[in-house]
């Protein structure tokens, strides 16, 4: 039957109309979706307190969780004849590491791995789907396949998921990816919670990770209290976008006293002294530096 004028019409304004609702609907929910992603999350406080120790090894990264009567060591730094960090570990009465995770094998990142493993019992270790060359890694790599005792895991097959130490909470955000040609970009990123209080920690990710991270996470998800400057404060990493995201209070930059590399860079030290009321703490200006935190507010500690 041939359709009338009138009804060709009708037909016309119903689709638009479909179409203005689904338009809508669809404005409301991205709204909706913005809206949640700016409103700040209650959690359960958790018993007792929780400490995160970046501990001063020099030129490198280590970062001590301790937290629910369990431990968890955030890379070594270089190799050292001084056992800095070993040292500084068993005068805080460490014997035992639940988690061992080395967010990429660079050397200034896992260069005392062995001797780690060698001084505590380690039940799991957490290491990014990486693969290297050299010597330190095949010893390192070696190690763990003669200790049958300890857990192996890969970052990547768990990012996205979270996962506890005792109370501690634990997200795994990143590596995104299993063929980046820098070998910063495969770096471990953590959020660490603890009840409200929360912990950014990205080891040397630089661009191509970061901007990964900002298109995969929300908002909610990179808001942090404390934020682990990328890369030792490098310009290549912790950029604007990132930071918009986690706006964090403290950020702490862990990097040795006059290193060669000029860390950290005038160029991340402004786009940190930028954001309000920000608070940032140096190890080679204060050596080890301690935040202990019952879940709503933080307290802090420098030992040099």
């Amino acid at each position: 039957m041939k359709k009338t004028k009138g009804q060709i019409l009708k037909r016309i304004l119903l689709i638009t109309l479909i179409l203005s609702l689904i338009c809508v609907f669809c404005s409301c929910e991205e709204l909706l979706n913005l809206l949640f992603e700016q409103m700040p999350q209650d959690y359960e406080i958790p018993e007792g307190t929780a400490q995160v120790h970046f501990v001063d090894i020099g030129q490198g990264d280590a970062t001590l969780i301790m937290a629910d009567s369990k431990t968890m060591l955030i890379d070594t730094g270089e190799k050292d004849s001084d056992n800095v960090l070993i040292n500084y570990l068993k005068a805080h009465n460490v014997t035992k590491l639940d988690y061992f995770v080395i967010t990429h094998f660079d050397s200034d990142h896992f260069g005392e791995a062995v001797e780690v493993l060698n001084n505590f019992e380690v039940a799991n270790v957490l290491i990014p789907d990486q693969e290297k060359t050299t010597k330190m890694y095949e010893s390192f790599i070696e190690a763990l396949e003669n200790d049958e005792s300890i857990n192996v895991i890969f970052a990547n097959d768990i990012v996205g998921e979270s996962f506890g130490m005792g109370q501690l909470n634990i997200d795994v955000l990143a590596p995104l990816k299993n063929n980046y040609k820098d070998s910063n970009d495969y770096s471990i990123t953590m959020l660490v919670r603890w009840g409200n209080i929360k912990f950014l920690l990205s080891g040397d990710a630089e661009k191509e990770a970061e901007e990964d991270i900002v298109e995969t996470y929300t908002r909610l998800q990179l808001d942090c209290n404390v934020f682990k400057a990328g890369h030792h404060g490098s310009r290549t990493s912790s950029s604007q976008a990132l930071l918009d995201k986690a706006t964090p209070e403290y950020i702490v930059i862990s990097c040795g006293e006059d290193n060669k590399y000029g860390h950290p860079h005038t160029e991340a030290m402004e786009r940190f002294e930028a954001i309000d009321d920000v608070k940032i703490y140096r190890t080679d200006e204060s050596g080890s530096i301690i935040f202990s935190t019952d879940g709503t507010t933080i307290s802090i500690e420098t030992e040099k």
